[in-house]
């Protein structure tokens, strides 16, 4: 084996001085199309989907399903928080109170459960704000828009009558939220679950009127609310949960970018694999007369076309191994500028395990019209020179 393997090291050797431009060629081509595989696979890997929905604030609108606007009991919302694939769980309760003109009103929505933090944070509140509405029972968090309509101060204390079952509720601004969290976060203020509930009257207390549902992972949101809907299908009233608009829409739209640097990826290896194949076809076509030179001098077809795969091996592994590097380079450089948003960027598994296979069916198929021709080769090639 290694009597034939010298003689035809050096027929690749000599092939590979003869026209290094078009081999260059060729590893350059299937190094671009490598750094592109191993960089879009780590943008379209489905992992980051999660770190999307993070992104995104991924949540579940979950609701009465026989009334648009009915409550639903509090035990459902602690139900919610035991749930497989649930990371946080926050519920409200409605109030409204008379601004001091008496001719507006001001929307509470007063909230518990694992949750609240994070929502409030999207909101505008700080974490010192945050720590004063936690330690100030009839503490409010009021929107920007709020307190301009209804004159409402920082440390103010007022004692109103709720319009929807008449009972009084002391409660304290404890800070004014900023502006910007959207029309209805600017129109409404927060309070204390616990607090308002313990002020209802029997027929509207342990009542929520929504549940925000965060879940573990948003790439299988879905499958999350399908599965609240199934666990509170027999309950009373039943349950139903849509992923929030916003949510739904980002995602939608992260699905449509993977599906479209998936076809990226797709249409790049058909394009390498073109130009190989119309390369070394053509290359073959140029060698005849000389390869036919080498058989009348002993070097037989089998010689000759193992001294073919050397050389393209040679190619293959420098084009690949330049990819590789050159994509982790990449993806290097990218994520200090996508992390805010993707987290730290790295090329998943089956990209690496696939491009081994992927790169011996480029030679294979490369291959195909050269190992015809090299079959076909007679000495008298020699006279098409």
């Amino acid at each position: 084996m290694l009597s034939t393997f010298h003689p035809m090291a050096c027929i690749a050797w000599m092939r590979v001085a003869e026209q290094p431009q078009r081999l260059l060629y060729l590893a350059a081509t299937l190094a671009v199309c490598t750094l592109a595989w191993v960089v879009l696979s780590a943008f379209s890997s489905p992992f980051l989907a999660s770190r999307v929905g993070m992104a995104v604030n991924a949540e579940l609108a979950v609701a009465n399903a026989q009334t648009q606007n009915g409550s639903f009991p509090l035990r459902h919302a602690l139900r919610l928080e035991e749930m497989p694939g649930v990371s946080a769980v926050s519920y409200f309760g409605l109030a409204s109170l008379p601004c001091g003109d008496g001719r507006s009103s001001l929307s509470i929505n007063a909230y518990g459960g694992s949750g609240v933090d994070s929502l409030l944070r999207g909101r505008g509140a700080s974490q010192e704000t945050l720590d004063r509405w936690r330690s100030t029972r009839t503490g409010l968090l009021v929107g920007a828009d709020a307190a301009a309509r209804c004159n409402l101060k920082p440390g103010m204390s007022l004692t109103p009558r709720d319009h929807l079952s008449g009972v009084e509720i002391p409660v304290t601004v404890v800070a004014i939220l900023p502006g910007g969290g959207g029309a209805l976060d600017d129109r409404i203020a927060y309070g204390h679950y616990d607090y308002l509930n313990r002020l209802m009257p029997d027929e509207r207390s342990d009542q929520v009127l929504r549940a925000r549902v965060v879940g573990e992972n948003a790439a299988t949101l879905s499958a999350l609310a399908r599965s609240i809907d199934l666990a509170f299908a027999s309950s009373d009233p039943p349950l139903q949960a849509n992923p929030a608009s916003g949510t739904e829409s980002a995602l939608g739209r992260f699905g449509q970018v993977q599906a479209l640097l998936g076809l990226i990826m797709v249409a790049m290896a058909i394009c390498a694999l073109l130009v190989w194949v119309t390369v070394l076809a053509h290359l073959v076509t140029q060698r005849r007369p000389s390869m036919a030179v080498l058989q009348s001098m002993g070097f037989g077809r089998g010689l000759q076309f193992g001294a073919l795969i050397i050389e393209l091996g040679a190619v293959v592994s420098v084009g690949a191994l330049l990819g590789v590097l050159g994509g982790q380079g990449v993806i290097a450089l990218l994520t200090p500028r996508v992390s805010w948003l993707l987290g730290p960027l790295r090329a998943p598994d089956w990209a690496f395990a696939s491009l081994l296979p992927a790169l011996l069916l480029l030679a294979a198929i490369a291959l195909v019209w050269p190992a015809l021709q090299v079959r076909r080769l007679k000495p008298i090639d020699h006279l098409q020179s």
